[in-house]
């Protein structure tokens, strides 16, 4: 009869368990960033460095309001790894809009980029966030200064109004293309923190 317990044995009950103790705690990790997104460097920055500046730059895209559904994931900025759509066009009245423009970008456990509206900094171990994208919208060669919208709350999503003279709006029954340009995008950065 063989023993059952051998150095061999021991060995491989040795691998699977150091194995484990190195694997699933990355798993987790893993699992977390898939889940949460760039949600999960804005609340982890204690392990992250972060660090933002700002895109040179204007980026225009054409909305249309005659049809606010059509206008659903036009891209505005794209660098390859991060990217800025339209997630949505709100008509608030005959010639009030809202305008929402959703980002994507790129991360890893290593770290992340995400150009957005909003600029990420760190503060006495807190991360504030700070609106400083600027729209304006051009309609037959007049210009109109967009505002921030109150609903961005995060760096994924931001968005402006856009509030038109009502002398205008007959006009939107020939042509509803309007030209929206938005400057002062920043690129957030997060790096982890050497142990």
């Amino acid at each position: 009869m063989k023993r059952f317990l051998n150095l061999n044995t021991v060995y491989i009950a040795a691998a699977i368990i150091v194995l484990g103790v190195v694997l699933v705690p990355l798993a987790v990790e893993t699992y977390n960033l898939r889940t949460q997104g760039i949600n999960y460097f804005t609340t982890n920055i204690e392990d992250y460095h972060n660090n933002a500046h700002p895109v040179e730059g204007e980026n225009t895209i054409e909305i249309d309001l005659n049809d606010l559904e059509s206008n659903k994931e036009k891209v505005l900025f794209q660098d390859g790894e991060n990217q800025i759509y339209m997630s949505k066009v709100i008509a608030h009245n005959s010639n009030e809009y809202e305008m929402f423009f959703r980002s994507s970008g790129s991360y890893s456990l290593g770290g992340a980029t995400l150009v957005s509206g909003v600029e990420l900094q760190h503060n006495n171990d807190d991360l504030i966030s700070k609106f400083q994208a600027k729209a304006k919208a051009t309609y037959r060669g007049d210009t109109y200064q967009l505002s921030p919208s109150e609903d961005t709350s995060d760096v994924e999503e931001f968005g402006f109004y856009l509030d038109l003279p009502d002398n205008i709006n007959p006009d939107f029954e020939e042509e509803g293309m309007i030209d929206v340009t938005v400057t002062n995008l920043y690129v957030n950065f997060w790096a982890e923190k050497s142990s």
